[in-house]
């Protein structure tokens, strides 16, 4: 992930230098700035401050219509990394001795017999539960200790792995409830570093 994050703050950097006018940029936040100065000055003038407003409204949009481009461009490129992204670093492991659900979304009815097997270190709590209406098979699971392994589901002659799930003719999808890691704010925080350090170093 830090290697995307740092790729992704170079690439932003890249596209900005590229696709905007820096005097016009410069020249829009220094008249923010210098609207935001005077809704402070004036306060005893609402005529002045209502027109202090006035401009500032008019030249954030302004500086809006001179990042559009890049932003957009940006936003394009995070939309098609943000799902293997988030399918990689978006799920920590499940917790030792906390127990988990997980549900297989079976295609059709009847729903075939399904078999869980999970790695060593983890045990299966509950028997298969069907709900026939939803077409939906689940398990509750607990890991007794730290441990890495797929969890394999045993249809008919066939097995399927849940880390490695390939679409099978019984099987539509496999869920399973693992804790959710806020690995964007990570993201965020490395890609802006090195957006920061690459526009340093390109200053001198």
């Amino acid at each position: 992930m830090i290697v995307v994050a740092v790729i992704y703050g170079v690439a932003a950097v890249l596209i900005f230098r590229r696709f905007t006018d820096r005097a016009a940029i410069r020249k829009s936040v220094n008249r923010i700035l210098a609207h935001v100065m005077e809704l402070g000055l004036f306060l005893d003038s609402p005529a002045l401050v209502f027109g202090a407003q006035r401009d500032l409204l008019r030249e954030n949009w302004r500086l809006l219509r001179l990042v559009m481009l890049p932003s957009a461009m940006l936003m394009a490129l995070f939309a098609i990394i943000y799902a293997p992204m988030n399918a990689i670093y978006g799920h920590g492991p499940l917790p030792v001795g906390e127990t988990s659900v997980v549900t297989v979304q079976m295609s059709g009815a009847p729903m075939p017999p399904v078999r869980l097997e999970v790695p060593d270190g983890m045990v299966v709590e509950t028997p298969a539960v069907r709900i026939v209406h939803d077409q939906q098979i689940s398990w509750r699971v607990r890991p007794l200790q730290e441990s890495f392994g797929d969890l394999k589901f045993h249809v008919d002659d066939r097995v399927v792995t849940a880390g490695y799930f390939m679409r099978d003719p019984a099987i539509r999808s496999i869920e399973i409830r693992y804790p959710k890691v806020a690995w964007l704010l990570w993201f965020a925080a490395i890609s802006s570093g090195s957006a920061v350090a690459c526009g340093l170093i390109w200053k001198r």
